[in-house]
């Protein structure tokens, strides 16, 4: 990303946010000390790690009201590393929309409905160090571009989400993504599920366009300051990470988690993942399991202590992580560690 580009989005959103209430500007520092084990080729990394519970990120976001209970919406998301201060080439998240009694309507790169459905029940949030981010979804999107989503109004706590993405616009079906999801909140009990079909193309052949099904059930239950989690995920077909990974394979996933906000300052979570891999030839079957600590400082700024294993079963090709920003080596079963600060603003 272009830095004049951005600076110029950050002066004229600051300018907005004194003309208009609506327009805010938001985001996250997130800077830690790390400590990884067999979380990749080169053996133990010690290094600092930016975005341990968020990514480091700007959100410039806002509405308008239109009238008779319409609103026009927008978010932009650009991400950093505060670490080095360099600015990601993609956005986190780019959309617009519409709101009415009718529900809501946005275009652009957002979230998919599965992201809404399996992250409220994890309980590190689709952090750094989250099991659900590294083990359940793993190459299955949770973000995806070119994309038009339905979000229905809530009727009895029932709710759905209905998304297309028109994927690279190439006129293949390449990076073409559809999905449905279903969500019920009733005062402390959450019950979700996401169906998504996802068309890559192969990174080996570039002619040929693979498909791959995805299905989520997820279950959140409060009991005070405790929320026990669940989900349930099932996959099947092709998924790659172009240009350097690309496999086929056929399994299944289950979470069960608990967080628990001891008392507004002190909260804990701790999340276990099983995935059961049918073929055990590119992944495999693997145990994978996360805890953390977060002390709030005061409403804006947290210190926080994540550690994760991952005991990958066979040595295929590839192994589950502790964390997206490391590359374990087919065999390694890594552990991290890390301490960290973060700051919203």
């Amino acid at each position: 990303m272009n830095k004049k580009y951005l600076t110029a989005i950050l002066l004229v959103a600051g300018g907005a946010a004194h003309a208009q209430t609506e327009v805010k500007l938001s985001g996250f520092v997130d800077l830690n000390l790390e400590y990884l084990k067999d979380s990749s080729p080169k053996g133990t990394l010690k290094r600092i790690s930016s975005g341990g519970l968020n990514n480091s990120r700007f959100n410039i976001s806002g509405s308008e009201d239109l009238g008779n209970g319409g609103k026009a919406f927008f978010t932009i998301e650009p991400m950093f590393s505060a670490d080095t201060g360099a600015l990601d080439s993609q956005f986190r998240q780019s959309f617009v929309g519409l709101r009415g009694g009718w529900g809501d309507v946005s275009l652009g790169r957002q979230f998919t409905p599965s992201f809404w459905v399996a992250g409220y029940a994890d309980p590190n949030w689709a952090s750094a160090y989250s099991m659900v981010n590294s083990m359940v979804f793993f190459y299955a999107p949770y973000r995806v571009d070119n994309s038009i989503q339905y979000k229905t109004p809530s009727f009895n706590g029932l709710s759905g989400r209905f998304m297309y993405s028109f994927g690279k616009e190439d006129t293949t079906k390449a990076g073409r993504f559809i999905s449905t999801a279903v969500e019920y909140r009733n005062g402390p009990l959450f019950v979700g599920f996401a169906s998504e079909k996802a068309y890559t193309r192969d990174i080996k052949n570039s002619a040929q366009i693979n498909d791959s099904r995805d299905n989520y059930l997820s279950a959140v239950y409060r009991i005070g300051g405790v929320e026990p989690t669940f989900i349930y995920h099932t996959y099947n077909g092709y998924y790659a990470y172009p240009p350097y990974v690309g496999f086929t394979s056929k399994g299944w996933d289950a979470q069960l988690g608990v967080r628990w906000n001891i008392d507004g300052r002190h909260r804990v979570h701790a999340s276990f993942v099983h995935r059961s891999d049918d073929n055990n030839k590119a992944i495999g079957t693997a145990n994978g399991l996360t805890a953390g600590y977060i002390y709030g400082l005061s409403k804006r700024t947290d210190l926080y202590v994540l550690a994760s294993h991952v005991q990958n079963k066979k040595g295929v090709s590839v192994a589950y992580p502790v964390t997206w920003s490391a590359n374990p080596a087919s065999g390694q079963n890594p552990t991290g560690v890390a301490i960290g600060i973060r700051h919203a603003f």
